[in-house]
């Protein structure tokens, strides 16, 4: 993700409209080259999907860009695991040219949590694409009478949660994983706002309220972001989980400042994070949140490697900084003097990126850091 083309928003839409389908999108973070949709977040990717058939994608959708990350929550009912495939992404793939003709798809890698911080991947070959959404065309449309709860007829990629092993999720994440995994939209979608993968919506086929449970399902944690079809990381029952120790170390504010007939500015900060562990090796994972459509954010651990390294294996006691690039844009900010900057708070989460990890002490894997604008094209 190039620096500057990642930002975090987020919405607080609630129960928008129900059913199966998401209810809210809990943050958005575009990608290098994402944006079409955008300003008709967070609706355009609740509801039904509004999909356009074999030969032709629906434009009813979001563009993550490359490398862009969407997280999607459900209001009760959740998704829950039932017989079969439990949860439908619709992206919106087409046959090109004739129904005969090769799909274009867009891949994404799909994640899923209890508690919107800690999520597991479900498996997938970047070789072989299998376990990728976006490769499936969408046959179903409000207007067509197909139904979007029926896989055999939906069109959409279906997955299963036993899979990761969770009996209930509520959070969905979507991943475009960029030039890491080739698609043909890598090829052939030109320069603008439509790069990466286009979410149209998802759909819960099993639902079921989790509070009901005898025994609720240990919350399952984030897993690596590359694995392959036959790895599924989960927790096994009765076994204790990891408790891998990490935090993020507080930082000064952080102060962006537009010169004078510049349309945008960038600062870089180092955010340290820590492994805390007596002895061993893990990885460790950093995002940022906060400051709604402010501030574009990028966390990288290695600028050596095309692409944001949002995860680094750090090694018992010892710390890592990742290179944290935050970019404003003078048109989405008004600042009358030099006496009045535009403040808000950008969040820093650590987390150990192992599956089943529990954090011995997770107060210390946030820390709050203020963020001051100041644009002196706005005054004299």
């Amino acid at each position: 993700m190039a620096a500057g083309c990642a930002a975090m928003l987020l919405f607080n839409a609630g129960r928008a409209l129900g059913g199966p389908f998401a209810d809210f999108v809990q943050s958005f973070t575009p990608g290098m080259a994402a944006g079409f949709g955008a300003d008709k977040l967070p609706g355009i990717v609740l509801g039904p999907p509004q999909g356009g058939g074999e030969l032709s994608g629906s434009l009813d959708v979001v563009s993550l860009g490359n490398n862009g990350v969407i997280v999607l929550g459900f209001d009760l009912p959740v998704i829950c695991d039932g017989p079969g495939a439990d949860l439908t992404v619709f992206e919106n793939p087409f046959h090109s040219g004739s129904i005969d003709g090769p799909i274009f798809a867009e891949y994404g890698i799909v994640a899923v949590s209890q508690d919107g911080v800690n999520f597991v991947t479900f498996p997938y070959d970047p070789v072989t694409h299998a376990g990728l959404a976006g490769q499936t065309p969408v046959l179903s449309n409000p207007d067509n009478g197909i139904s979007p709860l029926d896989p055999n007829v939906s069109g959409g990629d279906q997955f299963d949660l036993a899979d990761v092993g969770l009996s209930w999720a509520k959070y969905v994440r979507i991943t475009d994983p960029g030039a890491s995994i080739d698609d043909p939209g890598n090829h052939l979608m030109p320069p603008g706002t439509s790069a990466g993968f286009d979410l149209d919506a998802l759909a819960a086929l099993h639902a079921c309220d989790p509070g009901l449970f005898a025994s609720p399902t240990p919350t399952a944690t984030l897993s690596p972001e590359v694995a392959t079809a036959t790895a599924t990381p989960t927790v096994t029952p009765g076994e204790s989980p990891a408790a891998h120790d990490v935090s993020v170390a507080a930082h000064r504010p952080i102060h962006v400042r537009i010169g004078k007939g510049a349309s945008s500015a960038s600062k870089h900060a180092r955010i340290i994070v820590h492994n805390a562990d007596p002895d061993g090796s893990i990885p460790i994972r950093l995002t940022a949140t906060g400051c709604n459509s402010l501030a574009t954010v990028t966390v990288d651990f290695d600028q050596r490697t095309a692409g944001a390294q949002d995860t680094a294996t750090v090694r018992s006691g010892r710390r890592r900084a990742a290179i944290v690039t935050v970019s404003v844009a003078g048109a989405s900010i008004t600042t009358p003097d030099r006496h009045q900057p535009i403040q808000c708070e950008l969040t820093f989460s650590a987390a150990a990126d192992v599956p089943g990890n529990v954090d011995p002490t997770p107060a210390d894997n946030m820390a709050n850091i203020e963020l001051i604008v100041l644009d002196t094209n706005d005054f004299d």
